[in-house]
């Protein structure tokens, strides 16, 4: 990888370790040392292992035959660098000693939404007196947890941007927390490697061009309503401890009756054949 800037090498070196749970350390042979048969290693890599060391990642180093032990990074860290001296067989070395440590490249410190098309529950609603109030369409997300042992604490979804697609006009919208499926808290605990759904937006039977929301407030102003017919776009953003914000596009399609009602990914609704 070539880095022209600062900003490049923050955004494109830094933050990729920042987010990954485990680095695997190559050291090359450089230049040669005057008057002797070693050689230099890789500056920028033992740069990149001063920055791993820091963040507490595991670490699997391989270096060159040829180039001089305990030197650099190296030498303030218990490595135990495997020696190679075939360039051409050093995939199989790593691929072997990855899977000996049993690492999944599947492995982020990172959240990722998602979701299913199908994913929705039809419930039975109150009013505020507690009479019946008609079925409710809730339609919900899955926040992920990539991370293989740390536990994304105090995590949050929040509707970050709404838009007409007809006009193109942003809707107004104000901060504040939407709900996790089935738990009556804003913020949540999502385990290592495990999902947690969250409500997207619910639509009422009886009123199915509108969609909103089951949000953490007690005015109405924090509550935002979709009406329609009409398509939609919707950005979900969740954040957690020690984790990175990330977020999902969705396309939301409302009708005149709920079967005619879609939530995809906005990928998925400029597809041929989707709504």
């Amino acid at each position: 990888m070539q880095e022209q800037s600062l900003r490049g090498l923050t955004d494109n070196i830094f933050r990729q370790l920042a987010v990954s749970e485990y680095v695997v350390f190559v050291d090359f042979k450089r230049e040669q040392f005057a008057n002797s048969a070693e050689y230099r290693g890789s500056l920028f890599t033992h740069q990149e292992l001063a920055v791993a060391a820091f963040l507490d990642l595991e670490v699997l180093a391989f270096q060159e035959e040829g180039v001089r032990q305990l030197d650099g990074m190296i030498r303030f860290l218990q490595a135990n660098a495997f020696r190679f001296d075939d360039r051409a067989s050093l995939p199989q070395l790593v691929t072997a000693k990855v899977k000996e440590r049993g690492w999944s490249p599947v492995w982020r410190k990172t959240l990722r939404l998602e979701r299913d098309p199908t994913q929705f529950v039809d419930a039975e609603s109150v009013d505020a007196y507690g009479r019946p109030a008609g079925v409710r369409r809730f339609f919900q997300g899955n926040v992920m947890n990539r991370h293989r042992s740390m536990v994304a604490a105090h995590a949050y979804v929040y509707l970050d941007r709404l838009v007409r697609v007809s006009d193109g006009e942003a809707l107004p919208l104000k901060t504040i927390e939407l709900k996790w499926a089935g738990y009556i808290y804003p913020n949540a605990v999502i385990r290592p490697g495990f999902p947690r759904e969250f409500d997207c937006c619910w639509v009422h039977h009886d009123f199915p061009s509108q969609a909103r929301f089951a949000v953490f407030a007690d005015s109405p102003e924090y509550s935002p309503v979709i009406n329609g017919p009409g398509q939609f776009h919707l950005r979900f953003t969740a954040v957690a401890e020690r984790f990175e914000p990330q977020s999902l596009d969705l396309s939301l399609t409302l009708g005149t009756t709920i079967d005619e009602v879609r939530l995809v990914p906005a990928d998925a609704a400029r597809q041929p054949g989707n709504r």
